[in-house]
């Protein structure tokens, strides 16, 4: 195809109607009253920036004094950021004014569509800062402000004709430009208001204290997915999709499942299971062996392929939910919280045992998070090579206090009772016995 026949096609035709239609292929750039209308634009940006400079570091000190009005205050941040639009649009209105007042208004065709676009996108970089997703934010203004543009130009009506134009064939559908951007516009206002729907019921179920937490995390999972697909099958549904279609995309998703999503999909159906069985939830206290070695601590989320456990020193360990269904673990709070703690203590063979037992029991009852009942018991668990084996039995209610630093205070209460009634808390002795057919000659300095 030469460039000709691109020149003269109905596309390139269509195009140049477009493009005529907006009036401004029919603007004369040597025209008087062209060049006035483009001076007034570039004086209204030297005068905006040379303003900004001189306005924004005072009203930044009288923003940084303002107190409480959280929301307000934000609001007046988003303002002062695009004070450069606003004083760029103040100007060119005046300007339209005054040369409405003294010419015709062909002669301010420029000036009236430059200032619609500045104070448009002054509009849009307000409103849009105020939505806290960024990735949102940042896709919303420039969309808006495309539609605002051609509607401020009268051509929007002829972009969606043009739009619809073009178009091209896959198979037996016909999928033309505007199609894709409805469908990419419906698709992402639907999973938006999927998602804050979600949230909504989500925040709903927390309040809610008759729902035991696995099955809050349960529903919210399930209404989460449903929400979604609902928001994907109206979208395409609105646009005109054939459902039909949809059977050669289930089958490659099929093909990639079996090929390389099995982890995925092994760790979404054993978090499935685990919120069933509800032999994990969140605010469990847990303890699990691992490929990076034993993990210690508080569950809290369970998400689609992992859990979040929090450790005793702050950090958070992302398990696949797999490892729980295919290992063991230690859930200290699974039925109820009341665990029972077992501290090994060892006393020298003069000691007043008995005396050693009581004064261990009175030091586990005297912490505070030891309960009374179920009573505290020190048992002899043995003969040791320099020792008589104890061990110190007691319960806690509270192992999300950490199991670890209770055991801790006990132990010092023992060792303060022990050095008051010297016992002795042995270690371990070695008898070094030397057998040698050489004589051994010892000297001693004179």
């Amino acid at each position: 195809m030469d460039f000709d026949t691109i020149l003269n096609s109905p596309f390139v035709s269509e195009l140049k109607t477009f493009l005529a239609s907006t009036g401004l292929l029919s603007i004369d750039l040597l025209s008087y009253w062209t060049l006035i209308q483009i001076g007034l634009l570039l004086f209204s940006i030297l005068v905006a920036r040379f303003l900004v400079g001189i306005l924004k570091e005072p009203i930044s000190n009288r923003l940084r004094n303002i107190e409480g009005q959280r929301g307000f205050l934000k609001f007046l941040v988003i303002l002062h950021r695009n004070l450069f639009w606003f004083l760029i649009s103040l100007q060119l209105w005046i300007g339209y004014g005054i040369l409405r007042m003294v010419t015709w208004p062909s002669h301010s065709y420029i000036t009236r569509v430059a200032a619609g676009l500045t104070a448009t996108w002054f509009v849009i970089s307000v409103l849009t800062r105020l939505i806290k997703n960024r990735f949102l934010s940042k896709l919303v203004a420039p969309v808006a402000w495309t539609i605002s543009a051609l509607y401020i130009l009268g051509v929007l009506p002829r972009a969606i004709e043009f739009l619809d134009y073009a178009s091209f064939d896959i198979g037996t559908a016909n999928i033309s430009l505007l199609s894709v951007i409805k469908t990419i516009f419906m698709l992402g206002l639907l999973i938006w208001l999927a998602l804050s729907a979600s949230n909504m019921i989500n925040s709903a179920l927390e309040k809610n204290d008759d729902i035991s937490p696995s099955i809050k995390v349960l529903l919210h999972k399930i209404i989460r997915f449903a929400l979604l697909a609902l928001a994907i099958l109206v979208s395409l549904s609105v646009v005109g999709i054939d459902f039909t279609a949809l059977a050669v995309f289930s089958g490659a998703v099929g093909i990639g499942i079996g090929l390389g999503l099995q982890k995925i999909v092994s760790n979404f159906l054993s978090g499935i299971i685990l919120l069933l069985d509800k032999s994990i939830k969140p605010g469990d206290v847990i303890e699990i062996d691992t490929v990076s070695g034993g993990t210690y601590g508080w569950v809290q989320h369970l998400g689609a392929r992992y859990t979040a456990v929090r450790t005793r020193d702050g950090t958070e360990t992302l398990i696949p939910n797999e490892t729980f269904i295919d290992s063991a673990v230690t859930n200290w709070t699974h039925t109820n919280k009341i665990v029972r703690r077992k501290l090994p203590i060892g006393v020298s063979y003069d000691t007043d045992v008995e005396k050693a037992i009581e004064l261990c029991i009175e030091a586990a009852n005297a912490t505070q998070r030891v309960l009374k009942v179920p009573q505290t018991v020190c048992l002899i668990k043995g003969f040791g090579d320099s020792s008589v084996d104890l061990e110190l039995r007691f319960w806690i209610n509270d192992p999300d206090g950490g199991v670890a630093n209770v055991s801790s205070k006990v132990y010092l209460e023992v060792w303060k009772r022990f050095q008051e009634h010297n016992i002795e808390i042995p270690f371990p002795q070695r008898d070094l016995n030397i057998r040698s057919s050489v004589p051994i000659e010892v000297k001693t300095k004179k």
